[in-house]
């Protein structure tokens, strides 16, 4: 499983510089994200990785309560790249 809690993904959200995607719609990342991520919507990311996505870097992707963003972390990690979900997702994040 290639996910992370929600209290490790906070400390490490304090002690690192990581690469956060949001993969809600745009309408949902502009009323508000965890600071420090980009939009890429499920869609664009699901069917188009390569334009967004370097098989060497970490990513770490985030939907609106956990459901999604773990079918496309485990689509993206049988394809070669390197991703983790935040479980609960934006819902879950205590500092909105």
């Amino acid at each position: 499983m290639y996910s992370i809690d929600q209290k490790t993904f906070l400390s490490l959200l304090k002690t690192k510089q990581i690469h956060l995607i949001d993969i809600r719609d745009s309408y949902l990342y502009e009323q508000g994200t965890i600071k420090g991520a980009i939009n890429i919507p499920y869609r664009l990311l699901r069917f188009d990785p390569g334009r967004y996505l370097l098989k060497e870097e970490v990513y770490y992707i985030f939907c609106s309560n956990g459901t999604l963003s773990e079918r496309l972390t485990n689509l993206l990690n049988s394809l070669g790249y390197q991703i983790i979900n935040v479980e609960g997702g934006y819902d879950a994040f205590p500092y909105k």
